[in-house]
């Protein structure tokens, strides 16, 4: 790992342990075992540093979420492979998620990270999209239909450190199969109409 990547994801690591502000470029060189000013070599300031790993945790997320996908198929497997590439990168990489989430509450988000973070989950929304276009999802935004099926996955992962219960391959597949249910749409897409 160069030193760059040490730092970033040191600073990562007390980001989320400590928030923003309550992390110091001391406490960053410390983790790594730097020089404080050596941490200026690689980013002009705390700022710069925090706005990069916002981007590397987006760009992690997009390209595990999107990994072995066919998104222009709109269909169950695809979504399923989806849910559990989601699954699969929050075991894995929870680090990235709370501090993607941890980054997009803060006063740190700007309109220009917004529009370039939109960019990068574009082909997630065009799925969506497809789908209410043919009629196969309910025609909400697609960043709720997002809400209701893929956050899905940060819950699960969530409720998982609290309860008492296995996170099994069979309940994974549950989860994918109820998920994808809650965004199917009804017959004329409106609520309780009958068949």
């Amino acid at each position: 790992m160069s030193k760059r990547e040490q730092i970033m994801q040191g600073a990562l690591e007390l980001f989320i342990e400590q928030g923003f502000h309550g992390t110091s470029v001391q406490m960053i060189a410390d983790r790594v075992g730097i020089a404080a000013g050596s941490l200026y070599r690689y980013f002009q300031g705390k700022e710069q540093l925090i706005h990069q790993l916002y981007r590397m945790s987006v760009e992690m997320m997009v390209e595990k979420l999107f990994h072995g996908v066919q998104l222009n198929e709109v269909n169950f497997s695809t979504y399923r492979r989806l849910w559990l590439n989601a699954s699969s990168g929050i075991q894995s990489h929870n680090h990235v998620i709370l501090f993607k989430d941890l980054y997009e509450r803060s006063p740190f988000l700007t309109a220009e990270d917004k529009v370039w973070a939109q960019a990068r989950w574009q082909p997630l929304d065009d799925f969506y999209q497809s789908g209410i276009d043919s009629g196969l999802f309910r025609a909400i935004p697609t960043c709720l239909l997002a809400a209701l099926s893929l956050a899905t996955v940060q819950c699960a992962m969530h409720e998982h450190k609290f309860y008492d219960f296995e996170l099994t391959d069979a309940l994974k597949e549950q989860m994918a199969a109820a998920s994808w249910k809650a965004i199917l749409a009804e017959p004329l897409d409106q609520p309780g109409s009958k068949e």
